[in-house]
């Protein structure tokens, strides 16, 4: 068994006002939302992908509030690379996460070998603060991420964000 060296994402400068924004939100409280678990589905389905997941990062956590291929749940932040995308200006995207220096040592990709590419959009509230992404993942490496697949991931982000501001409205 090798040593391998991991780096957990950096915590946003404006990582309390954006916990803040979170918890104003209502995205921690939604559970098992039809509409979203149908737009994660979509995104699957559309950019032919092992799993898809809304998540929401706060303080040491990544929750994700609706998967395809993928458990709902809480996850450690430290090994999340929701925690990299938040930090990210638009898709964030890593075509190998196992030739990819920042993530090749992150323990959990390395005793699940569940995921080698992965990509994600910023789930954008008040003035572009991401509360987390709405990402894809496979098992297989992907060396292109077409931008037309970039400019979907985004919208669909998007219509994420318009949901949530709905269930809020509630």
């Amino acid at each position: 068994m090798g040593v391998t060296v991991y780096e957990p994402a950096p915590t946003p400068d404006d990582e309390s006002a954006r916990g803040r924004l979170v918890e104003r939100s209502g995205a921690l409280a939604v559970r098992h939302d039809a509409v979203l678990q149908a737009l994660t589905e979509d995104v699957r389905e559309t950019l032919q992908t092992g799993a898809a997941a809304v998540s929401i990062v706060y303080k040491d956590w990544q929750y994700v509030i609706a998967g395809a291929g993928f458990a709902a749940g809480a996850y450690s932040r430290r090994t999340s690379l929701c925690g990299h995308a938040v930090m990210s200006a638009g898709v964030f995207h890593v075509g190998d996460i196992a030739a990819d220096g920042r993530f090749a040592g992150n323990p959990v990709l390395v005793e699940n070998h569940q995921m080698r590419f992965y990509a994600a959009a910023p789930l954008l509230a008040g003035a572009g603060t991401a509360l987390g992404t709405l990402c894809v993942f496979d098992r297989a490496p992907r060396a292109d991420f077409p931008s037309g697949h970039r400019a979907y991931l985004h919208r669909q982000a998007g219509a994420v964000m318009a949901r949530l501001d709905r269930l809020q409205a509630r």
